[in-house]
């Protein structure tokens, strides 16, 4: 396995924070756009399941902050500070919003972790309406 690094990428959505950010931290939205099916486990723990795999992937949302940010960790990962997730900024003169998307992959990777980030943010601004 190569080197893994972070990937920060920034999308401009036509939203208010707090519908980007219902779809970003609930199971139901989750499931309209980024995985085929999102569980909730308690407070803190979902499983996310693709078409095709046979198990679904565990994380833990490490962190939560309503209309601004959502961060996970997959529980399979032994990376201690490896943590992906969403933030969201909007812009106090324009009211502009971006969703900062923060994924690691592998280093030669990188093109198509951004080109699977795009098409699912794409997806997402299209359920949205922005």
């Amino acid at each position: 396995m190569g080197k893994r690094i972070k990937q920060e990428l920034e999308f401009s959505v036509h939203s208010s924070p707090a519908i980007l950010y219902s779809y970003l931290s609930g199971a139901s939205g989750l499931a309209e756009w980024y995985a085929d099916e999102v569980n909730v486990k308690g407070s803190k723990l979902y499983l996310f399941r693709w078409e095709g795999d046979d198990e679904p992937r565990e994380a833990e949302m490490v962190k939560s902050h309503p209309k601004k940010n959502i961060v996970f960790k997959w529980t399979d990962r032994l990376e201690e500070h490896e943590e992906w997730g969403f933030e969201i900024f909007q812009d106090e003169l324009t009211g502009d919003v971006t969703l900062v998307v923060t994924d690691y992959c592998e280093e030669d990777e990188e093109d198509i972790n951004a080109e699977v980030w795009e098409s699912q943010v794409e997806l997402l601004k299209s359920l949205i309406g922005a």
